[in-house]
């Protein structure tokens, strides 16, 4: 090899070293493989947290998040606006924190709103942090990070429901199945607690129960004994979990119920792939087509006579390319993008006529809705 070929080889190396580099750092522990794929919540519309936690002084309302400031509807008894986790009517009574009543409606329900609180004969008690009752029952969002919930006769016969320690070695797994780096989440035979082992790290045997720690799948277990954890999750390898499992972001299980031969990740999102998890895909194109065993996969959208573009939160919404109104949103179907504010086309928007726009120099007629 010549003095030039080594020094472009050499370059390669480094570029190739500084980018692994970056993804280690961006990524760090929470985010490796070694770590689940733990939901999306928190933030408004989006699910509640461990423990009812929403961001930023939301309200749980029904299992989703509320933002500050906004509406508390859609829950047992819950009404006025999201006020730091309390919901407050035009009276400024407030109900749902921690001390405070309950929220309650004509139905009867009972609800408390604030991160970390239950209701408990009509008043809202504190729930979720070590020793303290679970919200909501026994659930997996029950208690906060690093608790769950465990006694009762459910488990144990014992004592009531409480959040306890959970994840480290020999103690309760925590809720779906996670333990502190490095452990797996053993699953033993009949009705025993799954408890924290130091076992299914990646290339070793299983834990019992064909369990491997996040980032691997236990393959030659006989009877829940035995095997070895092997590598998943990326692209072109198994999927976590096997049928209908997890792989790593910007992939997908590629399983046989989505047109898939194998149980392998396959790359996802973008323009003719297959639609990642939550059927999403890249910004500027939405998840279309499949049916009778065809994978479902991004197309363009937001040009003329293409589907509308999705929303930020993945739900279909009213959104196109600069010219063009989405049409018929909301009918049954994603609604489709129409040439909007030039001479002899619609006027541009979808609310009250007199509020729509054309081009410069052009009018909306509010008689026909059409630019002139």
């Amino acid at each position: 090899m010549d003095t030039r070929s080594e020094r472009i080889s050499l370059a390669r190396w480094s570029v190739a070293v500084f980018v692994f580099a970056l993804v280690w750092v961006g990524c760090g522990s929470s985010t490796s493989r070694i770590g689940p794929q733990q939901p999306v919540c928190g933030g408004a519309g989006q699910a509640c947290c461990a423990a009812n936690a929403c961001n930023g002084g939301g309200c749980c309302v029904g299992g989703v998040c509320r933002g500050n400031g906004t509406m508390c509807m859609g829950g047992a008894g819950t009404a006025g606006t999201c006020t730091n986790g309390a919901c407050q009517n035009a009276a400024g009574q407030s109900c749902g924190a921690v001390a405070q009543p309950c929220c309650t409606g004509n139905g009867g329900g009972t609800t408390c709103t604030a991160s970390g609180a239950a209701c408990v004969t009509d008043t809202c008690n504190a729930c979720g942090a070590s020793g303290q009752a679970c919200c909501g029952g026994n659930g997996a969002n029950s208690c906060s990070g690093g608790f769950s919930c465990q006694g009762g006769g459910g488990v144990d016969g014992g004592a009531a429901l409480s959040c306890q320690a959970c994840g480290a070695l020999d103690e309760a797994c925590c809720a779906r199945a996670v333990c502190n780096p490095g452990l797996g989440c053993a699953s033993p035979p009949g009705n025993a607690t799954r408890t924290c082992q130091n076992c299914g790290a990646v290339g070793g045997t299983c834990c019992v129960g064909a369990v491997c720690q996040p980032g691997g799948i236990c393959m030659g277990a006989m009877n829940g004994v035995g095997g070895t954890c092997q590598v998943c999750g990326g692209g072109g390898q198994m999927c976590c979990a096997g049928v209908n499992g997890t792989c790593d972001t910007g992939f997908v299980c590629g399983n046989a119920t989505d047109g898939g031969a194998a149980v392998t990740c396959v790359v996802c999102g973008g323009s003719g792939q297959r639609c990642c998890g939550g059927a999403t895909c890249d910004s500027g194109l939405i998840c279309g087509g499949g049916g009778n065993g065809v994978a479902r996969t991004c197309q363009a959208c937001g040009g003329s006579g293409q589907a509308c573009c999705p929303t930020a939160n993945g739900a279909t919404g009213p959104t196109c390319g600069a010219g063009f109104d989405c049409v018929a949103a909301g009918l049954g179907g994603a609604g489709t993008c129409q040439a909007c504010g030039s001479t002899g086309v619609r006027c541009c928007g979808n609310g009250a006529i007199a509020a729509r726009t054309c081009n410069a120099g052009l009018t909306c007629d509010v008689g026909t809705a059409i630019c002139q």
